[in-house]
């Protein structure tokens, strides 16, 4: 009798076990008919615990990730549907970018309930985010949706088309370029950009990087930039050397130390008689997505990408096509060092940013020095005008290869210099 109650009990364990062994295979949850879902979309997981305000709302806890559903249910599918209907055919400004993404945060936020999978998506999750199919129950709490899951998986997104067409600027350019003349008769177009306001930085229901939150800017005075980077011949005529590598006069100049690139701005500012610089980390991007606030996806600049972005000095200038203002090789031919030093994101307005002062103790710094920020990114998969690297003091990149740069040069009053009474 007692053998068979052992027996007995331990035939209990083992029916009452199995559940347990099947949710730790299987998910957060034992799989079942439980009436699951899969909604895709772009996950975000809070990374930057040391900058305040927070990058976004975190849930119930730091660890809560929180997937922007753009496919799935019916419900999702309609809800995207009216939320396209108040996207301007014209794009984004900085009032309807915020307006979008605030009526993504209302309608199509989910919070991924706690658990095994949540914390392993925490922990993998690249740089904060990551478009995923997720898998499980949908309920409400808290006012708030949450999604149990069973499994997540990488996915790919079908943005609208609305979000997928090409950037149109709200403001034309200038007309008649400006033409900065070297030794040796070689030239420099530079284009007038108007002055504006712009959502910089990346939507959260879009894949990004941590240091990509979005934030207005205000540019009161418009600026010339220059068409091209500064190829090697032009940067030749004016230094009398040249740092690059793989030598090529149409190919942009690449590795000059950051000292070589003051001095170049000096000395063509002297030689035309205007003030040359670096442009500053927000001109950049203004000028990449020609001061729109539309989401920056990187299928709608494939015209103007190299195939082989990786190498800067492997496509010549005016290789790929322009952006609309005229401006080539913006995403393509390499990372283009800003005038602003390294530093964690902004996350609140600013007008006429200039980045950080060098004594900040948040700049970012190595053994050569004081970083710069630099964009384009062409040594990731994901292209487009918001990503951020860092260029060394001495001509090298954090992310591996080498710096290009293209110049602006200053150019009349600012709209608040313009209303002051004489």
């Amino acid at each position: 009798m007692l053998r068979r109650r052992r027996i007995g009990i331990l035939t209990v364990m083992i029916v009452a076990l199995a559940p347990a062994v099947a949710r730790s295979s299987g998910g957060d949850e034992p799989p079942g008919p439980r009436g699951d879902v899969t909604i895709k979309g772009n996950v975000l997981c809070n990374r930057a615990t040391d900058l305040k305000p927070w990058a976004w709302d975190p849930g119930d806890g730091d660890h809560t990730p929180i997937v922007y559903a753009l496919e799935g249910t019916p419900a999702i599918a309609e809800r995207l549907q009216e939320i396209m209907k108040e996207y301007p055919d014209r794009g984004l400004g900085v009032e309807d970018a915020l307006k979008i993404q605030d009526e993504f945060g209302k309608h199509l936020k989910y919070y991924i309930s706690p658990g095994r999978l949540a914390e392993k998506i925490h922990k993998d999750v690249e740089a904060g985010s990551q478009l995923l199919a997720l898998t499980g129950s949908i309920h409400e709490s808290g006012g708030k949706k949450w999604i149990t899951l069973t499994r997540y998986e990488p996915a790919e997104v079908a943005f609208p088309a609305k979000m997928r067409a090409a950037d149109r600027p709200f403001a034309p350019r200038g007309g008649e370029p400006l033409v900065l003349k070297t030794r040796g008769g070689l030239t420099l177009n530079c284009f007038l950009l108007p002055a504006g306001r712009f959502l910089q930085g990346s939507p959260f229901y879009q894949r990004r990087y941590q240091d990509e939150y979005p934030h207005e800017v205000v540019l009161t005075r418009p600026f010339y930039m220059s068409e091209i980077p500064v190829t090697q011949e032009i940067f030749e005529a004016v230094m009398g050397k040249n740092p690059s590598l793989s030598k090529g006069a149409r190919l942009p100049v690449e590795g000059a130390a950051f000292a070589d690139i003051l001095e170049f701005c000096r000395l063509l500012s002297r030689e035309n008689g205007v003030s040359v610089r670096l442009p500053t980390d927000a001109e950049w991007e203004y000028a990449a997505r020609v001061g729109t606030s539309n989401p920056c996806l990187t299928e709608k600049y494939k015209d103007q990408l190299s195939e082989t972005g990786s190498k800067p000095d492997s496509t010549p200038v005016r290789s790929k096509q322009p952006n609309a203002w005229g401006l080539y090789d913006m995403l393509c031919g390499g990372w283009h060092v800003t005038g602003d030093y390294k530093s964690d994101n902004v996350r609140t307005k600013q007008v006429d940013p200039k980045g950080p002062a060098a004594n900040d103790p948040q700049v970012h710094r190595d053994a050569t020095g004081l970083l710069h920020k630099t964009r384009g990114g062409p040594h990731y998969d994901h292209r487009r005008p918001n990503i951020h690297g860092a260029a060394t003091q001495n001509g090298t990149i954090w992310e591996g290869g080498s710096p290009i740069f293209r110049i602006v040069v200053e150019a009349g009053p600012s709209k608040s210099d313009q209303r002051k009474p004489s």
